[in-house]
């Protein structure tokens, strides 16, 4: 039997109005899937004040996230699985270096061949 989480609803915890109020913590609010209006009653604030709030730079044009749970446990099994497309031969590393140096003495032998 498959057992399925209930989906959570983004509820905002209702706080006192902060003495300072950063631009960091309303992108972390958004990052979180807290809109607007999930803000203004997170902090307490007055329509007008978030409104001034999103006027600064950093935070203009921003939008909450659509934060989305799966309402199972999603797991990757297959991390450790070997792609048969993309599996290596093992070469001694001696094998390589004798196929490098016949390459290299047949260069030379063909260089001595031509005169420039």
């Amino acid at each position: 039997m498959i057992e399925a989480n209930e989906p959570t609803v983004g509820e905002v915890v209702k706080q006192e109005t902060p003495k300072k109020i950063t631009t960091t913590m309303i992108i972390a609010d958004l990052e979180n899937g807290i809109n607007r209006d999930g803000i203004k009653s997170k902090y307490g604030l007055e329509t007008w004040e978030v409104t001034q709030m999103f006027q600064h730079p950093t935070l203009k044009g921003k939008k909450a996230k659509k934060v989305r749970k799966l309402s199972f446990e999603f797991v990757d099994d297959t991390e450790n699985a070997v792609d048969p497309n993309q599996t290596s031969i093992p070469v001694e590393a001696a094998a390589i270096v004798e196929a490098v140096e016949e390459v290299e003495s047949f260069d030379e032998e063909d260089d001595n061949e031509f005169e420039y």
